[in-house]
């Protein structure tokens, strides 16, 4: 009769016959199965907000899915490579929090875009009032809310006695928001200062 400490011997006898490289491959691979499972989570929270952005901008611009796509993943012949990658990145970062940026510009009545400026060096994220999708690029781009970072000129000189910089100017690459309602550029950058009344 095979008793209850016998078969805890046996067990344990066999446990210590175990190789070192088999236990090290057991513990090793239950370290590793999360970490395809994460891929596979990401890689489909990826497809599904590139297809939503993609939806809603196709929707917005009367234009196919697959014109936007090509447009935004294909390189312009002045882009260097790295360029091309970091607007790529930025644009699938943007895309990350689209579902939360969205919902959130309609509360405002407003839509999101993604935009790159390759001939300045940057990219941007621009929001637009619903009620002009409408109308033509030039008339939109006046009510615009942007929020850029890329290239541009400002003057660090003296401030003249109309509140602004004077020359010499500088080229700088830094974030920036631009409103041209309110007639803003390259804001805090490039911006009218107070003049003192007895000046």
């Amino acid at each position: 009769m095979i008793t209850g400490a016998a078969v805890a011997t046996t067990s344990s006898t066999a446990l210590a016959v175990i190789p070192n490289s088999v236990s090290t491959a057991v513990t090793t691979a239950s370290l590793i199965l999360p970490f395809p499972k994460a891929a596979l989570t990401t890689a489909a929270y990826l497809t599904i907000t590139n297809i939503a952005y993609l939806a809603r901008r196709s929707y917005l611009r009367k234009m196919t899915m697959s014109e936007l796509w090509k447009i935004r993943t294909t390189r312009e012949p002045n882009v260097a490579i790295p360029l091309y990658f970091i607007m790529l990145l930025s644009w699938q970062a943007f895309v990350i929090i689209f579902p939360i940026v969205e919902p959130l510009a309609r509360l405002c009545q407003h839509c999101s875009f993604f935009y790159t400026y390759p001939n300045a060096n940057g990219v941007g994220v621009i929001l637009e009032p619903r009620n002009v999708q409408h109308l033509k690029q030039n008339k939109r781009a006046k009510c615009q809310i942007r929020f850029d970072w890329h290239r541009f000129k400002c003057n660090v000189g003296d401030v003249g006695r109309d509140g602004f910089r004077h020359p010499p100017t500088v080229e700088l690459n830094l974030p920036h928001i631009d409103l041209p309602q309110k007639q803003m550029r390259h804001w805090p950058w490039r911006r009218k200062f107070k003049i003192p009344v007895n000046q």
